[in-house]
């Protein structure tokens, strides 16, 4: 009888660990703003299902995270890093809600 691949349910399955998740610069900085109000790193940690050291990172790098996130469209993302090309970047994207605004299409061909 050949061996079956292991299912998701299978012990193997179990042993990966936690699940690796994203937070946005808006949670980021929620969670700055919860410890600088009193709570405790932990405490804050398992609210939001991250440990005491990721806290203490966003603590770390909080003048960029709470940079990130007043910023009208760096609160829904992941990560303070600007590009290799912030201008460019910032360009495409007036270009793009222009297109969008006028409803026209934007296609793989326009973009290249």
């Amino acid at each position: 009888m050949a061996p079956t691949p292991p299912s998701s349910s299978s012990p193997m399955a179990s042993k990966r660990g936690k699940q690796y998740h994203r937070l946005t610069m808006e949670k980021k900085a929620a969670i700055i703003k919860l410890v600088k109000s009193g709570r405790s790193q932990a405490d804050v940690g398992k609210k939001f299902g991250i440990s005491k050291q990721t806290v203490s990172d966003f603590l770390r790098n909080k003048d960029k995270i709470l940079e990130a996130a007043e910023k009208p469209s760096g609160a829904q993302k992941m990560n303070a890093s600007e590009g290799v090309h912030p201008k460019l970047v910032d360009a495409l994207v007036v270009w793009l809600n222009s297109m969008i605004a006028k409803r026209l299409p934007v296609s793989g061909c326009i973009l290249e």
